[in-house]
């Protein structure tokens, strides 16, 4: 009772809240001159140390001078008070060296300053998403036209929207030292979006910038980031950080907004499609998007990005409604695809985008809907041709290097799918899909003997991919392959790990293919009676394998191994399964078949037309 009766007259607790709440105001306000830039990012830890050891101090100096009457300061206070600012001096000190330390092992790591990831901004009305998503892949977009930067791409930084991995986990793995994130928010009528600048080895903030404008003024606080988000990269890198404006867009904040909602159920579509989920929900998700972009043009009818995406969108529901075996509605998708692409190029006969989706369109339908053999020519030739106009327009088209690659595959020129494929990951090394690229430049050089290069690239797309089939499945390929030692324990390790990762759907056709692999590196070890049993395994049926492509690739296996009756043998069987089918005109020229170019029965299984 009679230490609350001290504490009581000494007036200790209005002491300290009083301290409390005008420390509480000094932080805001240091915090407040951080992001307009008056202060060092450091100025906030250093205010934060002083202000916590000022609440023992507050103590002390209202114990000793808080009740009424004469006031003096005795030895025992000057004792206390001395020790704390010295402990909170030295304690100043280390805080500050710390983060200069930091800072110097962040110079040190091998993550240059100069390559920076844009991190989606969050969004904290909850409500403004598409706002949000619409300000970072405009970011995005400026930055990546400055020559000194190295910028990851939108497919880089979308796998980690929403996630909650730390900051200089993300740097790792994008390989970048700066990072880039930010919030948007509404307050009353006011768009107030935050940014912040952060070190990419440490995770700590290095600088911050703010914009607050009337709300809806979408375009103008976009265009308002890039330029504090300049003004930050200038003070990080100490040199001049140029940001152009956007292409020529829309000034109508509606029709973008619109856009940007589109732009997102289009991800949310893909996303879900590739976590597994059931078609359906991919095809609802762009089916609202395409509503939503035709809305976007009903308000800004100059604007051609939503014109030209339409035809993106109705390309993908093509492809879900083919991969759903509706052949019928892909025509559709298709058709009014083409229709979407024709009325952007009216609009602007060079788009990059427009004409990649037109082309696109007409390689898929060349693909995918199995037409007559002059249409096929006439499709893949206007295919090329606006693909490669696309990117003579915008030289950094990624994807379309990518499609293009795919194109020349079915073709049968393989240089030119390695060509293009590589292109496409120097153009965007995150390209959406980049594991079907990797796959390609394993098969094509593959395809041209170089099997040092198709090992290296399979060994890199399992590196980026380590989950994915394909990069097991191509290193059964290449075990098999000539030039490999044949290492029978290392070949059913990759086919017990393909079949682990194969998706449910091809798993039975995937073993299969396995299972024929490992045959042939049993036969390279000169164990031909377990490749016979393996061989004897492989399911043949028209519901694992409706293509009949198993006994073409078992008779490749035995005829580069050298079983010449048995690689006739499979084709035999695979051409009572395909009546009429023929390995094509270039078949020959194959190097699977070079030890059966003199038997005059392989002639018969080689189309000439």
């Amino acid at each position: 009772m009679r230490l609350l009766k001290e504490i009581k007259e000494r007036r200790l607790i209005p002491f300290a809240a009083a301290y409390l709440v005008t420390g509480f105001v000094a932080l805001e306000a240091v915090d407040q001159l951080i992001s307009y830039g008056m202060l060092p990012e450091v100025a906030y830890p250093v205010t934060l140390v002083l202000y916590l050891f000022g609440i023992p101090a507050s103590f002390i100096f209202a114990w000793f001078h808080g009740a009424p009457g004469r006031q003096y300061a005795p030895r025992l206070e000057v004792v206390l008070q001395s020790g704390l600012a010295v402990v909170a001096v030295v304690t100043t000190v280390y805080v500050y060296r710390s983060q200069s330390v930091r800072l110097d092992f962040a110079a040190e790591s091998g993550l240059p300053q100069t390559s920076v990831a844009v991190l989606y901004f969050e969004d904290l009305s909850g409500d403004l998403t598409p706002v949000a998503d619409g300000i970072t892949e405009a970011l995005i977009e400026q930055l990546e036209q400055v020559r000194s930067l190295d910028v990851i791409s939108r497919n880089g930084v979308l796998p980690f929207r929403g996630a909650s991995t730390r900051r200089d986990s993300i740097a790792r793995a994008l390989s970048v030292g700066t990072l880039i994130e930010g919030s948007v928010q509404q307050r009353g009528d006011r768009l107030v979006i935050n940014t912040r600048l952060v070190d990419g080895f440490t995770g700590v903030d290095i600088d911050r910038a703010s914009v607050e404008m009337p709300a809806g003024q979408f375009l103008e606080a976009r265009d308002s980031v890039a330029d504090g988000v300049s003004r930050l990269l200038r003070q990080r890198l100490g040199e001049e950080v140029r940001v152009r404006e956007l292409r020529a867009g829309t000034s109508s904040p509606e029709a973008w907004a619109l856009a940007q909602r589109a732009s997102r159920l289009i991800d949310d579509a893909e996303d879900s499609f590739e976590r597994g989920n059931p078609i359906v929900a991919s095809r609802e998700s762009l089916r609202q998007a395409d509503s939503l972009l035709a809305l976007a043009s009903v308000v800004d009818d100059d604007w051609i990005r939503p014109v030209a995406t339409r035809a993106h969108v109705a390309y993908r529901r093509a492809w879900f409604a083919a991969s759903d075996g509706d052949l019928d509605s892909a025509r559709i998708r298709i058709d009014e695809g083409v229709g979407h692409a024709n009325r952007a190029l009216a609009m602007n006969d060079r788009d990059p985008v427009a004409l990649e989706q037109r082309g696109t369109l007409k390689m898929f339908e060349a693909v995918a809907m199995a037409p007559p053999p002059d249409q096929l020519v006439r499709l893949m030739t206007e295919a090329r041709t606006d693909l490669e106009a696309a990117v003579r327009e915008q030289p950094s088209l990624a994807s379309a290097y990518a499609s293009l690659s795919f194109l020349f595959t079915g073709a049968g020129d393989h240089v030119q799918s390695v060509l293009s494929a590589r292109r496409a990951l120097e153009e965007d090394a995150w390209l959406r899909g980049a594991d079907r690229i990797y796959d390609r430049l394993v098969y094509a050089q593959y395809e041209l003997e170089q099997f040092r290069d198709a090992r290296y690239w399979c060994d890199e797309g399992r590196r980026r991919f380590p989950n994915n089939y394909r990069f097991a499945e191509c290193q059964l390929w290449l075990l098999a392959a000539p030039p490999s030692e044949p290492d029978v324990d290392a070949a059913w390790r990759q086919l017990a790990r393909l079949d682990s990762l194969a998706p449910g759907s091809l798993r039975d056709f995937k073993r299969g293919v396995g299972q024929i692999m490992v045959a042939g590196v049993l036969r390279k070890a000169q164990l031909a009676d377990s490749a016979e049993a393996v061989l004897s395994r492989v399911d043949h049926s028209e519901s694992v394998d409706p293509q009949r492509q198993l006994h073409v690739y078992e008779a490749g296996i035995r005829a580069s191994t050298g079983d010449r009756e048995g690689a006739l043998e499979a084709l035999r069987r695979w051409v009572a399964a395909t009546p009429g089918g023929t390995l094509g005109p270039t078949a020959e020229l194959h190097w699977w078949w070079r030890d059966l170019r003199t038997v005059p029965e392989f002639e018969t299984f080689v189309s000439r037309d």
